[in-house]
This record gives C-alpha cells, sequence and structure tokens, in this order.
C-alpha cells in the first residue's frame, strides 16, 4: 500500500510508583505519631522505573507526625534506601546507599497563604519551604519516593571513574579550552 500514513508515537506516560502509606490526620494526637514505613519488593520495582534507575533494593523511612499550629501538622522524617544507577561515564551499575533527613508542613486550604497572581515566580533558596495542602491523609509513601528523587546522584560515577580518564583509556588527547580558543583566535585573524 503506497502513501500509507504512520501515526507519530506519543512518549509513553510515566509508570505510578504505587508507593502509598497513607495515614489519617485524625490519628495525630498531641502527643504525636511515629510511622515506620518500608517498601515491598514489588513496590520498589515500580519506584525503579518510576525514577528511572536500575533498580531499588532497599527503601524505608521513620516519620515522626506531630501538630503544628494548632490545625496543621510538622512531618520529620529519615529515609534511607540502597539504589542502582547507570555510571554516566561507562554507563556501568552504580549501587549507593541513599540516606536523609526531611521536614515537611501541612496546613488547610484555609490558612496557606495564597500565591499572587504574577508571571514570575520568585524562590528564595535559603527560606523555609511553604507548607503544603493538607487534607484528610498524608500519604507517606509519596513523600519517601519525593525525598528519594531529590536525594538521587544526578550524575552518578563509578568510583575512580572521570570523563578524562575514559578518554585517556580511549588514546583520546584532550586539548585544553584555552588551547582551542587560541586556535580560532588565530584562524580569526588570518581571516582578516
Amino acid at each position: 500500500m503506497a502513501g500509507t500514513m504512520t501515526k507519530p508515537t506519543e512518549p509513553l506516560p510515566p509508570v505510578a510508583h504505587e508507593f502509598h502509606r497513607l495515614v489519617s490526620v485524625r490519628k495525630v494526637t498531641e502527643g504525636g505519631l511515629v510511622q515506620a514505613v518500608t517498601a515491598t519488593a514489588d513496590e520498589m520495582a515500580k519506584i525503579a522505573q518510576f525514577l528511572d534507575v536500575e533498580r531499588v533494593d532497599a527503601l524505608r523511612g521513620e516519620i515522626t507526625l506531630n501538630r503544628w499550629r494548632a490545625k496543621g501538622l510538622r512531618l520529620t522524617g529519615r529515609l534511607q534506601a540502597e539504589v542502582t544507577q547507570t555510571c554516566v561515564v561507562t554507563l556501568e551499575p552504580v549501587t549507593a546507599l541513599v540516606e536523609a533527613e526531611f521536614e515537611r508542613k501541612f496546613l488547610p486550604e484555609g490558612l496557606l497563604v495564597p500565591r499572587r497572581n504574577e508571571s514570575d515566580v520568585f524562590v528564595d533558596p535559603i527560606a523555609a519551604d511553604p507548607p503544603e495542602l493538607l487534607g484528610h491523609d498524608v500519604d507517606l509513601g509519596e513523600i519517601l519516593v519525593e525525598e528519594l528523587s531529590l536525594n538521587l546522584d544526578p550524575y552518578p560515577r563509578k568510583d575512580g571513574v572521570a570523563f578524562d580518564t575514559v578518554a585517556a583509556e580511549a588514546g583520546v588527547k584532550r586539548e585544553s579550552p584555552f588551547a582551542a580558543l587560541a586556535k580560532l583566535k588565530r584562524r580569526l585573524e588570518d581571516n582578516k
């Protein structure tokens, strides 16, 4: 059949991680509430797909929820995970232990400071994060996946491997960027 058109493929939607541990806000008393959360093997496989890493071999957290500002919640936690990513230089697996401490604050909708309707958004890197919207439940699984993603190494490398090492092993001689600029300058002067 001549002239058949093929439909361009659209990117697939991201895979849901399906790691949810809901805690009812009503369970948090004045004395607080401590929750230990651990992902199952199936959940870790889906989290690995969601985060686009090779494997997640362990993911657990200990989270403390306390009342904050009468109607809000303050959540503090510690995350531990074992993750295998791909080395950006050699493309070999790199396993790392990820440990992080975090804090989140939540307020009901009526107590959140409304955002101004501006085209430019100013983010103060030093200021504390603004409170998040508090519903009837807090999803501790979602929070752990978010914190894991924030604490992953964006450029994982095997120990002792650098871009220069790989180039040297391949017999590629790297030229200084200043030498390249000097060549360009000479070429431009020769063309005058």
